[in-house]
């Protein structure tokens, strides 16, 4: 615990497990740890899995929210032995007082299971401000509401297209299907959808930041 935060982490990080000679593959996700009508706080939660097998590997989790939760859950997949087709398919308790109607632990599992399926393509923020770094210039389209875009943004060029309009504003597109386009909101879920859509229209190079806004560690605008 440091001030209001919480961070904890069980099983091996991504960088060790691939010392260790694992073929790792992660997720990161963001989301409160229950409704905001019950005061639900952040918590980014990083799932590492054997990308062959799907076993659990490693997790960590940080923020506000309930952090020990999560990573107990996690403690006990690994002692387990539990894959990532076993995770999305765990039945937890709930309650709006403790947790979203989806834990955010079998939430992150889901995630990840779409990344090994080839149905999401993520990116990491570091990898995105890397790319910015040397100069390349993906299109960057936010998908969040325009209240919410002028509260705080990235503020590197990026494009806002609110999720409820895109369907219709697909001609402000690249007109190159093939060029990378990497999308994200708050947290990514309406990012995930956008990608969905994008790729529906025959968009081939479509990637979600994953964890959003909530998870960019630089600077911002505000």
């Amino acid at each position: 615990k440091v001030f209001d935060y919480g961070a904890g982490s069980t099983g091996l990080s991504e960088s060790r497990a691939r010392e260790a000679g694992y073929d790792a593959v992660s997720v990161l996700t963001a989301s409160p740890d229950k409704p905001h009508f019950m005061g639900g706080k952040l918590l980014l939660m990083k799932m590492v899995a054997e990308a062959g097998t799907g076993r659990l590997l490693g997790f960590q989790a940080v923020g506000p929210g309930d952090v020990s939760k999560r990573v107990a859950q996690a403690a006990m997949a690994l002692h387990g032995g539990l894959t990532v087709a076993d995770l999305v398919n765990a039945d937890l308790p709930y309650a709006p007082p403790y947790s979203p109607a989806i834990d955010n632990f079998i939430m992150t599992a889901h995630a990840l299971e779409n990344k090994m399926a080839g149905r999401m393509k993520g990116v990491s923020c570091r990898e995105v401000h890397e790319q910015l770094g040397r100069g390349e210039r993906p299109y960057l389209l936010d998908v969040r509401g325009a209240d919410e875009f002028e509260q705080m943004r990235l503020g590197v060029g990026e494009n806002l297209i609110p999720l409820g309009a895109l369907r219709n504003r697909l001609a402000e597109l690249p007109e190159n299907k093939d060029r990378e386009v990497i999308c994200y909101c708050r947290i990514s879920l309406r990012g995930y959808e956008a990608a969905c859509e994008l790729e529906a229209n025959g968009c081939t190079n479509v990637k979600v930041m994953e964890g959003g806004l909530a998870a960019w560690p630089f600077e911002r605008e505000k």
